[in-house]
């Protein structure tokens, strides 16, 4: 009987291990199963803090190439609507009347082909072009029909030359792009400004085919990001706080907002509690992101796996080395960022001699009871 406890008890011994209840795996672990599972692991260091703090994220400017400073001229789209003067040098002229020597036609639509129609000129094409050409036109259509002509074009409704400005702004709408240069943050002062703060603020900007978005809080801070916006671009203002997660060995675990524009680890420590000194392994410190490739290029860091253009990466911070509270102060989280605190081996054996207590306490009670029986 009592060899029978004794396998039992050394059973139990052994499998503690995997049935000793926990919140995460331990920093061995998570090293362990970088090489099965596809994530990298990345010891923070003063180089890893530089690049990190030097990186920039593919940005509007980069992505729209066409958006530096232009000076164009608007010109006349499918849908537009133009007023057309036509005067003549004498009367008597196709277009004289009682009035004078000249007509007006108050609401010439720009139809589907991009044309137009004036009488005696015929139809025009006048899409892509700007009013000085199109009076140009109507003359030389007129030469030879009407008395020295000339012609006074001017759009009085755009149609083609807007950008649509939509989301969390105070009057969103369709708004015009004039001939002057027109930035993103110029449309959104049009539109009564943003209803949310900058750091909490995403603006989405799509143009034909491409799309691209940036928090409006470095639209602010960057100026080459305040890019020029082109007609038909459709932008969209999106409140989108920003989000971190701490769990593990630390007193308050939950999830916290960027209470800042930016917050570092050793913030983020800070704020749910600081870590449980009976738990936490001060050399387990993690932060899990979906990183950049390009962050893990410049620090030669080889990946196997990206999920949507990310790799999966896992910073570990040594905490009871000084200097990495100085790493830990300078590694600022991102948005849906989580730091991981793991427990120190010490608890986990706890736990386990915790069972084998329990294990040893319940043989114990067997054996008085088969002493009673005997």
């Amino acid at each position: 009987m009592f060899r029978i406890l004794s396998v039992l008890l050394l059973s139990i011994a052994v499998s503690a291990c995997a049935i000793t209840p926990r919140e995460g795996p331990t920093s061995g672990e998570i090293k362990q199963q970088s090489n099965e599972q596809d994530y990298v692991i990345v010891d923070v260091n003063a180089e890893v803090v530089d690049s990190l703090s030097a990186f920039q994220p593919v940005g509007l400017s980069k992505q729209f190439s066409n958006s530096r400073r232009r000076h164009t001229v608007s010109t006349v789209g499918v849908g537009d609507v133009l007023t057309v003067t036509v005067h003549e040098a004498d009367r008597g002229g196709l277009f004289s009347s009682d009035n004078g020597k000249s007509a007006s036609f108050p609401s010439v639509e720009v139809d589907a082909n991009g044309d137009i129609s004036i009488p005696y000129a015929g139809l025009i094409k006048v899409k892509g072009k700007t009013p000085l050409q199109i009076q140009d036109l109507i003359v030389e259509n007129l030469e030879g029909k009407a008395i020295q002509p000339q012609a006074m074009v001017m759009v009085k409704q755009n149609e083609s030359n807007v950008a649509t400005l939509s989301g969390d702004v105070a009057k969103p709408g369709i708004y015009p792009v004039t001939s002057e240069n027109l930035r993103l943050m110029d449309l959104v002062a049009l539109a009564g400004g943003t209803r949310y703060p900058a750091r909490e603020t995403y603006v989405t900007l799509m143009r034909g085919k491409q799309q691209g978005i940036q928090m409006m809080k470095t639209i602010i801070e960057q100026p080459a990001e305040n890019i020029y916006v082109s007609r038909g671009d459709r932008i969209y203002v999106s409140h989108e706080p920003q989000r971190f997660t701490v769990l593990g060995a630390v007193k308050l675990p939950s999830i916290y907002p960027f209470e800042t524009s930016t917050i570092s680890v050793l913030e983020a420590i800070a704020a749910a509690g600081g870590l449980i000194d009976e738990r936490a392994d001060a050399t387990g410190v993690f932060v899990f992101r979906y990183e950049d490739p390009k962050v893990l290029d410049t620090l030669g860091m080889p990946y196997s796996r990206t999920v949507r253009g990310q790799v999966p990466t896992i910073y570990r911070i040594n905490m009871k080395h000084a200097q990495s509270y100085f790493y830990a102060q300078s590694f600022h989280l991102r948005d849906k960022d989580s730091v991981f605190v793991t427990n120190a081996k010490a608890v986990e054996i706890s736990k386990i001699l915790q069972l084998i207590g329990m294990a040893t306490s319940s043989v114990g009670n067997v054996t008085g009871t088969v002493k009673a029986f005997n």
